[in-house]
């Protein structure tokens, strides 16, 4: 059996959006003929924790987790001298390309060690954060494997980063390129982000850039939920940062239940790993809205399936390509799905094409209130949606893992 070598920063223990599909990857290569091996963080890292999800790896993976110097530590140790707002601001401008910066040295060094016990076939190194991709390539450039550059993320083309000046904007540009030029192939989750990428670089052969959307673990999802739910129950499971806010579809919350359009008994809203101020949560009817702490992941899978609809935020900065990882899991869920995304938009794409829900813009309460309306009425007239599982099954992970062994076996 052929072996990769999968550079990603998140892995568990360690939890969050950038997991999932790293996990995904080393759980199912070896069904397709990839023995994998890990180059990782420490566990120890200042990050969430899920350690339900060190279980699904199988025995054989090899998992090699390194020290790694982390802002984190130096702002918690700056706070306390009353200096946190200076380190904040010191951090942007030092950390090149991203926080986790301080990993690389000791990524590369660990993973040479692991190469020198073992031979491996092939390198695939998974961003966010970028700084993964830096470690492949020192390896790449060291050992002469070839490499696959996988991208979960935009790098500069991502509208949600602001560089703290012009020459910070350019350095991340040259790594950037660097890493297009040098990679033996690249991947990235959606066709308008790979487009973007692929624009940066228009000496490169079209043939190096593939597509491999996120998707979701079947195992996850032994059996889907019967009948209506009990309730009409509105479930987000996820953090809200940056650009993305619950504040429309709790405005359209407000206008629905004050203008008796769906009954307040009847709806209950759950944010589950909610982090947005409570200021959004102001002026709500008691009751309706419940904030559920983070839960490990089997437990947030358990909740779609009480849910009535489950609730997709994409910002309008969020573009064509974004559909953010949990639309997969809300897929694989069978409940219907409210998506405040933009258009065009690839979540919004795949919702209409499957037959999973709604789309209403992300910027309009009274659109958002009209189709949280609609869903109501099918919740009430036990109307579900007519989902197409076979487009959904195309997402599963072994299927995934199939077509990226396919990629690795290219490479020779």
């Amino acid at each position: 059996m052929k072996r990769v070598m999968l550079v990603s920063y998140y892995f568990p223990p360690l939890a969050g959006s950038g997991v999932f599909r790293p996990l995904r990857l080393a759980k199912c290569l070896p069904g397709a003929g990839w023995q994998v091996s890990v180059i990782t963080a420490s566990a120890h890292a200042r990050v969430l924790k899920d350690e339900t999800l060190s279980a699904e790896l199988p025995a054989e993976t090899r998992v090699k987790r390194t020290f790694s110097l982390e802002p984190r530590n130096a702002l918690l140790a700056l706070g306390k001298l009353g200096l946190r707002g200076l380190a904040r601001r010191s951090q942007r401008w030092l950390m090149v390309p991203d926080d986790q910066r301080g990993w690389v040295p000791f990524a590369v060094r660990g993973a040479m060690r692991v190469l020198d016990s073992a031979p491996h076939d092939a390198i695939v190194s998974t961003s966010g954060p970028t700084s993964a991709h830096l470690v492949a390539r020192e390896i790449h450039r060291r050992s002469g494997i070839p490499w696959v550059a996988d991208f979960r993320d935009e790098w500069t083309t991502n509208p949600y980063l602001r560089y703290p000046s012009a020459w910070h904007l350019r350095l991340n540009r040259r790594l950037e390129r660097a890493v297009l030029s040098e990679a033996d192939r690249v991947v990235c989750v959606s066709t308008p982000w790979l487009d973007n990428l692929r624009a940066l670089v228009p000496h490169e052969p079209e043939s190096k850039f593939r597509v491999l959307p996120n998707g979701y673990d079947a195992d996850h999802f032994p059996k889907l939920p019967v009948g209506r739910a009990d309730r009409f129950r509105v479930v987000y499971t996820g953090t809200f940062y940056g650009h993305r806010s619950p504040q429309i579809f709790l405005e359209a919350v407000r206008r629905v239940v004050g203008e008796g359009r769906i009954p307040r008994d009847d709806l209950e809203v759950e944010l589950v790993g909610h982090t947005a101020g409570s200021e959004d949560l102001a002026d709500l009817p008691d009751g309706v809205v419940r904030v559920v702490e983070q839960q490990p992941h089997r437990e947030a899978i358990r909740r779609l399936g009480d849910a009535a609809v489950l609730l997709l935020v994409i910002p309008p900065e969020g573009g064509a390509g974004n559909h953010t990882g949990k639309l997969f899991n809300y897929l694989a869920a069978g409940r219907p799905v409210l998506a405040l995304a933009p258009e065009p938009n690839v979540a919004a794409d795949l919702i209409r094409e499957s037959g999973s829900g709604l789309i209403a813009p992300p910027n309009d309460a009274g659109a958002v209130a009209d189709a949280l309306v609609e869903l109501y009425r099918r919740w009430s007239r036990s109307a579900p949606f007519e989902q197409n599982r076979t487009i959904i099954a195309r997402y599963e992970a072994r299927p995934q893992a199939e077509a990226y062994a396919a990629i690795l076996e290219e490479l020779g």
